[in-house]
């Protein structure tokens, strides 16, 4: 360093002593650009030779900041639903290949508990002291699973709102499958000892009275934990949002085998529009409500299976052996149902004939009419399509206003007179 300094000292000196002055500013730019990059250089080698260590509560506001930032439309979906293709975690979690799972290609991840810091190494399940406390046993370690499964559970949990840190569980379901086959299930409510915001009810289909007797948390999870009896798990957005909400909950295992369905179906299906789990669902035609955990188990369960063997082909489903009650009539929705959701209602439509319009026109025969939660309406009471169904009505074009008893009343007395 001192010959280099020296050196460009020297030519300073002759580039003064010929009074070309630019000479001059050219070196000292160049000395300092050096010196710059030598102490850059440095401090690099200083931070990676320091252990590299994650603080629980930098990786909670970290958290919580894009909690924030998450809009009051995202709980109008269920959380399977507002999976984008290019969405980032709420989770700022480490993620890596250990040693120990190179012969499956696992990935491992630290997720987050109540410790103090995450540490980079996984924890081995035998030297586990499940009797110590909650702080100061070892932070579980999910391993992302990418081998083909045939024993494993498929589980889904239905909540209050988005964020594992203010909001709760409210239902845990999970179907188990030894050789690929379905061998038990697990439901249960969970009590969240509040009540439930009416956009949950209706996105849900649960109910405060569903969970006012319903068991403690930690009883649930506990019956749970039982009942998966180490398995791996398999969901839809469980890396992102189920495990780490279970997790926050009090679910502990210091060793979770994980397979999420989401990347295996954004590799397999890239052309389809998004990987949300009812687009799966109409992709592989597979006919199943939705609206409920234990439901969008049994259609998870479903599409893991194609995936994983590769059955990737469009499938139309089979309405041929249902009756056609209610062919060549216009339905139109408008509201929300805690009974059945959207979507399934439109199912019905489709599987006893008739046809789902978005808006009603002077065609529409019956608009199928639910509570209005939307905070947008033009008159403060009634949707754009019931006022449109009054327009009509005064031009002498009638549609018939009906609920959801009176819909399947339809379908059940045509299928009967059929």
């Amino acid at each position: 360093m001192k010959k280099v300094v020296g050196f460009f000292a020297a030519l300073i000196v002759i580039g003064m002593l010929i009074q070309y002055w630019w000479v001059l500013l050219l070196l000292v730019g160049i000395v300092l650009l050096i010196i710059g990059i030598i102490r850059l250089h440095r401090s690099k080698s200083e931070k990676a030779n320091q252990p590299s260590v994650l603080h629980l509560d930098e990786l909670d506001n970290h958290t919580k900041a894009n909690q924030d930032e998450t809009s009051q439309n995202d709980l109008n979906q269920n959380h399977h639903d507002t999976i984008d293709d290019n969405d980032h975690s709420n989770i700022d979690i480490d993620s890596r290949i250990s040693d120990s799972d190179l012969h499956s290609n696992d990935e491992v991840i630290d997720t987050p508990t109540d410790h103090d810091t995450i540490s980079n190494s996984a924890s081995s399940i035998f030297s586990t002291d499940y009797s110590a406390p909650v702080a100061t046993r070892p932070a579980p370690t999910i391993h992302k699973l990418r081998r083909k499964l045939t024993d494993f559970v498929v589980f889904d949990i239905e909540t209050t709102g988005l964020n594992r840190f203010e909001d709760e569980i409210i239902q845990i379901s999970a179907l188990k499958y030894q050789d690929d086959k379905l061998v038990d299930q697990f439901n249960s409510f969970v009590n969240p000892h509040r009540n439930l915001e009416q956009n949950i009810m209706y996105l849900t289909g649960i109910t405060d009275a569903d969970l006012e007797s319903a068991p403690e948390p930690e009883d649930v999870i506990a019956e749970f934990t039982a009942f998966m009896n180490n398995l791996p798990l398999i969901g839809h957005n469980i890396i992102k949002f189920d495990l780490p909400f279970m997790i926050a909950k009090g679910f502990y295992l210091p060793d979770i085998d994980a397979l999420d369905t989401v990347p295996l179906a954004q590799s397999k299906l890239p052309e389809l529009k998004n990987h949300k789990l009812p687009t799966l669902k109409n992709h592989f035609g597979i006919v199943n409500r939705s609206h409920n955990a234990l439901n969008d188990c049994t259609t998870n369960a479903i599409v893991y299976q194609r995936l994983r063997d590769n059955q990737l082909g469009e499938v139309k489903p089979d309405y041929s052996s249902i009756p056609k009650s209610i062919a060549g009539l216009r339905f139109c929705i408008t509201g929300e149902f805690i009974e059945e959701s959207r979507d399934d209602i439109i199912e019905e439509i489709k599987q006893h004939g008739g046809r789902y319009t978005r808006t009603v026109s002077g065609l529409t025969n019956y608009l199928l009419k639910g509570t209005q939660t939307a905070s947008n309406l033009v008159d403060g009471v009634h949707s754009n399509s019931e006022l449109k169904v009054m327009e009509n009505a005064q031009r002498g074009k009638v549609t018939q206003v009906i609920g959801l008893s009176e819909f399947h009343t339809l379908i059940n007395t045509e299928n009967i007179e059929n």
